[in-house]
């Protein structure tokens, strides 16, 4: 890849400061990958599945707040 610019490398590939966590929830036709809000809550960030009617749906938007269920193997 070649870039063409004035601007410096360094303004173009810096990190970004506040770095969030994603995590991966599996379900039955993909994966939703989601940010961590609080223990019990998390948004939606991005899509990724085989069925292309998942991403008509309204619940799997990104931007929608969902509801998490912990489960502990004790």
């Amino acid at each position: 890849m070649i870039i063409y610019t004035t601007i410096p490398l360094e303004e173009i590939f810096k990190e970004s400061e506040d770095k969030k966590d994603y995590f991966q929830i599996p379900y039955s036709k993909g994966i939703i990958e989601v940010e961590l809000i609080s223990a019990s809550k998390a948004k939606i960030v991005r899509l990724i599945s085989h069925d292309l009617n998942d991403y008509l749906q309204p619940h799997f938007q990104p931007g929608t707040e969902i509801k998490l269920k912990w489960e502990t193997d004790c």
